[in-house]
């Protein structure tokens, strides 16, 4: 017996999505890294013994049988294609979490195009009022982040929109995003969260 289920990759910050199929006693993880989710096969597959396995399967250990059954194409329902867009953008805005975190000061050039960008995909994926996720994921009261917010609109690297939340990054945010790489952020653990359970 197979079945499969989707997460986001494990660690937040390797931007990508794993696909769990369960075969028989055995759970078989398939990695795609971001920007190629919906196309081609995974790029890494491990294998590994169910918690609830049959020890006298996991015993005979992996077979030839189990392999024959993994299943490696990419997904191919609309609905499947959406939901593993909105798990990259959830698994980016974590990442830029963690970047903004790490950085040294308040209010450089850096800090702020990073917030803007963080504020932005927080917008994308349909928070109305993103400012109370940010203060989840930064730790920082939500009095102390739109002021820094202002601050990124003054300083040119946010757009405004008038009367709800929203805009977009500058061709200056652009640029000074360009040197952060998320894929170097690294995590200690494993997310934890299945589809539906990032922060709204």
């Amino acid at each position: 017996m197979t079945s499969e289920k989707t997460r986001p990759e494990g660690d937040p910050f390797r931007l990508g999505l794993a696909v769990v199929q369960r075969i028989g006693s055995w759970d078989v993880t398939m990695y795609r890294p971001a920007g190629h989710i919906d196309t081609g096969g995974p790029l890494e597959i491990e294998i590994t013994p169910a918690p609830d396995g049959d020890p006298q399967e996991i015993a005979r250990g992996i077979t030839s049988t189990v392999l024959r059954q993994i299943n490696t194409a990419a997904p191919t329902s609309e609905k499947a294609k959406k939901s593993n867009r909105d798990k990259i953008a959830a698994a980016e805005i974590y990442a830029l979490a963690r970047v903004l975190q790490d950085l040294p000061g308040r209010l450089t050039d850096e800090y702020l195009a990073v917030l803007s960008s963080l504020y932005v995909r927080a917008v994308d994926l349909g928070h109305r009022a993103p400012v109370p996720l940010l203060e989840e994921l930064t730790d920082t009261k939500q009095a102390t982040l739109k002021g820094h917010l202002r601050a990124a609109r003054q300083r040119g690297f946010l757009t405004k929109v008038e009367g709800k939340a929203g805009g977009q990054l500058t061709d200056k945010a652009i640029e000074m995003l360009k040197g952060i790489d998320t894929e170097e952020v690294r995590q200690p653990s494993r997310l934890g969260q299945s589809e539906g359970e990032i922060a709204e």
